[in-house]
């Protein structure tokens, strides 16, 4: 007959006696003065590392050791974050590698391309696409949006003018009671608030990414070492990816829930970065063929905001349409010309670009979209906007994955049950 087998339960653990409660006690009291008369010439690594030399010799207890991951999982963000700066030109590089690896993939199978020829095939087609967005597109950009924010500013005086002599207000006046330059004033103060900020803003925030790359020599640098690391990731993809999915815990002892949600978010990253991009280039051609001011923003608009699945049609539509009404020559004409095209644009995406471009949706109920898009903009802002759809598809299939390992475990046998627990 097998014996059991002894398994170590909570009771099991070693406990500490009166006296080492009493020294351990007195320890991190002197541990925490000492801190304090430091905390001049202190970081959180010493710190981390001071608490990892007190608690190491107690990790046998079950609330030490999670006291030492959760400091640290701090602690690496914590460092994370002090060398985002750093870590910056890896992570663009291998997000680019991960959005254009099928394209590697292609030549290396049908082709039968040496992987290497391949990746440095991608790499130039990659660095020669942003090499010319930064020659020609970005200034014309900026261009634009510096004169748009400067025409804001002068329109102060206009608008104005048109809110005294509205026929608008003189019918709102006759239904509603209301000071008439009162709500004037106020509404004017809070533009020209808004455009302050905004003006104010804008040098500040373009200064401190110049300064979070670096000086010249760093923008330099990175620029030279960019094509190296997405070359590299590109030709050592699979063993980084699978070095990187080895991270992660496993479930059930598998981590096919890692390999469906890369799937699931590569697909629908790759297909909505395509698509932003065709919507960018026909709006930003379109309205420049029939010379609608600021072209190229309202096609950049476009673009970013396609990312944005529901709400980005709504907002590009709304702004554009406003920029064409406020420097539109004449405003109507060119507020239905921006109308068309936009329309035009979305039954292109809607009838041809969406249904062969992205083939595999993400399989979320448009109410959850819309859900997770308002949660992830509240706590996140702008950026969530644009992670919220895939990092709510990564969710939901943790979740389904989790809930298919339960019904298996629910209809297995007695004995597979256990196996499965086991």
């Amino acid at each position: 007959m097998t014996p059991p087998k002894f398994t170590p339960s909570d009771s099991d653990e070693p406990r500490l006696g009166p006296f080492e409660t009493l020294l351990l006690g007195g320890g991190l009291a002197l541990f925490l003065a000492l801190l304090y008369e430091l905390r001049e010439f202190l970081n959180p690594l010493l710190i981390a590392m001071a608490a990892l030399i007190l608690l190491w010799p107690l990790r046998r207890y079950r609330s030490v050791r999670a006291l030492l991951r959760s400091g640290g999982f701090l602690l690496l963000f914590w460092v994370l974050s002090q060398l985002q700066s750093v870590l910056l030109p890896f992570v663009v590089a291998y997000l680019l590698a991960y959005l254009t690896n099928p394209l590697v993939d292609l030549l290396e199978r049908r082709l039968s391309v040496p992987r290497w020829v391949s990746a440095w095939a991608v790499t130039i087609l990659v660095v020669g696409v942003i090499g010319a967005m930064l020659l020609w597109l970005v200034p014309a950009i900026v261009g634009q949006l510096i004169e748009l924010l400067r025409q804001l500013l002068d329109s102060m005086a206009q608008l104005r003018q048109w809110l005294h002599e509205s026929p608008l207000l003189d019918r709102l006046e006759e239904v509603l009671p209301f000071d008439r330059q009162a709500l004037i004033q106020q509404l004017t103060a809070f533009l020209q608030a808004q455009l302050n900020t905004l003006t104010e803003k804008l040098p500040g925030t373009l200064a401190a990414l110049a300064q979070s790359i670096g000086s010249l020599l760093g923008v330099l640098t990175v620029l030279a070492i960019l094509p190296m690391l997405i070359f590299y990731t590109l030709k050592d993809y699979p063993r980084l990816s699978q070095a990187l999915i080895n991270l992660f815990p496993k479930h059930n002892g598998r981590r096919d829930y890692l390999m469906y949600a890369g799937t699931v978010v590569g697909n629908y990253l790759r297909g909505q970065v395509l698509i932003s991009l065709i919507a960018a280039f026909n709006v930003s051609v379109a309205l420049v063929i029939f010379d609608v001011p600021f072209a190229l923003l309202i096609g950049l608009l476009a673009g970013v905001l396609n990312l944005i699945p529901n709400l980005g049609a709504v907002l590009t539509n709304i702004i554009a349409l406003l920029i064409a009404l406020l420097f539109g020559d004449p405003p109507w004409l060119d507020a239905v010309i921006v109308t068309a095209v936009l329309l035009g644009q979305g039954l292109l995406e809607a009838s041809v670009l969406s249904p062969h471009i992205l083939s595999h949706q993400v399989g979320l109920h448009p109410v959850l979209i819309l859900l997770s898009l308002f949660v992830f903009g509240y706590f996140l802002g702008a950026f969530g906007l644009l992670i919220a759809v895939p990092t709510t598809a990564i969710m939901v299939g943790f979740y389904q994955s989790y809930r298919e390992a339960r019904e298996k475990l629910a209809v297995s046998t007695p004995s597979e049950a256990t196996s499965v627990a086991e």
